[in-house]
């Protein structure tokens, strides 16, 4: 099955398959920098890419198709007697084959012959992984992954027409007539599209219901969203797109699958080691600082685990953060991470406390001395009031004095959680509110307010500001902006 790619060779078939040409970083509008990440070493990134049966399959292919090499069409696909016999072989369909054959083509697990057309042959990427150099193998690997992620959806969908002679001319066909449908999905690139925000949500991966909607949405390009009768028109294509030619999610998925690129737990898709270094390794080439992680916790500076929280999960993190704390001493450790928690930004800062809360009594020394801290005392005296067995820290309790949460103190505390949730430029005002009301008890915004404009909080103005802009109950908005007038006046 020949399709029509970018880069053609005579038959129409694809003789290089890379994204050298794409500025990843601009193109997907990625930051400048991303948490940084901990791969496994090489030597177990490469075990692992051997046990992927896609591997298996495509180098048995090599193997048949050998050095000598095997006939292959006008349209670049094997004789039928030939195809049958390395069908059966692999134990594949026929359909399946045909995808195989074209990631193949698309990363030099086989070529074409240059001295005959006619002929493909074994090709350097197969040479790679028989070589079974550590690095070799898993280079292949990678490049293979790229070609799962380009090729799979090139080949879904409706087969586009080719003729040999039209290569080199456009010329359109009356007696064609396209599927009014054909033109609303292009599914040309969003595979390296996905993996990439799969990637970007390492930390909390993607539900089956979010890659599908996301993959349907980027290959719609446009936002449902923003229209009612768009949504309505691009519902009824997919469903008629989807029965004629399948769901291309579930395609995608399950060949990404075969070469052990993600994993499906309870409906979360998440990238497996071997796929997060290989997109590591792209988007750093891409211009996107990613730092590496140490291979232990115990070589981790304080801040590397602060920074680290962003791209694991929270059981992943509190596991890091024991083994962490273990190495280097209780105190110690619960010092350092205040230090850093005083001179961070409020996430740091509120994760850099949580766990020293964690470490319990024997952080008491010094969750006291950063009583004399102003950006960790309200957060000190919350933990201090936990270790003393005191659940209701309003002070309506036996609270001593020293533990009393003032204005000053919540208002910190309160800046804080609002400061990240104020970080969105085009924030969606329900959400916000939602923050808001978890931040701020109702009947306490206007002296909370007063107490942030008082406050040597660095984020206080531009929090109130944010709130006076985009929060939806008028109210609160006012009042925000009222108080981010005395903040500036200050």
């Amino acid at each position: 099955m020949a399709h029509d790619h970018d880069h053609v060779n005579s038959h129409g078939v694809a003789d290089d398959f890379d994204y050298e040409d794409i500025d990843i970083k601009e193109a997907l509008g990625l930051p400048d920098a991303l948490p940084p990440i901990r791969l496994l070493p090489l030597p177990e990134l490469a075990a692992e890419a051997r046990r992927a049966p896609l591997m298996g399959q495509l180098a048995a292919l090599a193997a048949w198709v050998g050095k000598d090499g095997k006939e292959v069409d006008s349209t670049g696909d094997l004789t039928p007697g030939d195809q049958a016999e390395i069908v059966a072989e692999l134990g594949v369909t026929p359909e399946d084959f045909d995808f195989l054959w074209e990631y193949a083509l698309g990363v030099e697990w086989l070529l074409f012959d240059p001295d005959d057309e006619d002929r493909v042959l074994a090709g350097e990427t197969a040479d790679d992984w028989a070589s079974g150099n550590d690095e070799s193998v898993f280079a292949a690997w990678s490049s293979t992954m790229a070609a799962v992620l380009g090729e799979t959806l090139e080949l879904y969908g409706p087969e586009p027409d080719f003729d040999e002679d039209d290569l080199d001319e456009d010329e359109d066909d009356e007696d064609d007539e396209d599927d009014e449908d054909d033109e609303e999905f292009n599914f040309t690139g969003q595979g390296m599209a996905i993996a990439i925000l799969l990637f970007l949500a390492r930390r909390e991966g993607l539900t089956d219901d979010e890659f599908t909607e996301v993959l349907w949405e980027n290959a719609s390009g446009a936002d449902p969203d923003d229209d009612e009768e768009l949504s309505d028109e691009l519902a009824e294509a997919r469903e008629r797109w989807e029965e004629e030619y399948g769901d291309p999610a579930r395609l995608l998925l399950d060949k990404l699958q075969t070469v052990l690129a993600i994993s499906e737990d309870d409906g979360v898709i998440r990238l497996t080691p071997l796929a997060l270094a290989a997109l590591h390794e792209q988007l750093v080439e891409a211009g996107v600082d990613i730092p590496l992680l140490p291979p232990t916790a115990a070589e981790l500076t304080g801040g590397e685990l602060l920074a680290m929280a962003e791209g694991v999960s929270d059981a992943e993190f509190e596991a890091e953060a024991q083994a962490w704390v273990e190495s280097r001493g209780d105190d110690p450790a619960a010092r350092e991470l205040l230090e850093l928690g005083a001179e961070g930004h409020p996430g740091e800062r509120m994760l850099a406390v949580a766990v020293v809360t964690a470490i319990g009594a024997p952080a008491e020394a010094a969750l006291r001395e950063a009583l004399a801290v102003e950006p960790l005392r309200g957060y000190a005296k919350v933990a201090l009031l936990s270790l003393a067995g005191v659940d209701d820290i309003s002070g309506a309790g036996d609270v001593p004095s020293e533990l009393e949460l003032g204005p000053d103190d919540l208002a910190w505390i309160a800046t804080d959680l609002l400061a990240l949730a104020c970080d969105d430029e085009y924030p969606d005002p329900d959400d916000l509110a939602v923050s808001f009301r978890e931040a701020v008890p109702v009947g306490q915004e206007v002296p909370l307010f007063d107490a942030m404009a008082r406050s040597a909080h660095p984020d206080a103005e531009d929090v109130l500001n944010h709130l006076g802009r985009h929060h939806p109950d008028k109210q609160v908005s006012k009042a925000a902006r009222t108080a981010a007038h005395k903040a500036a006046s200050r």
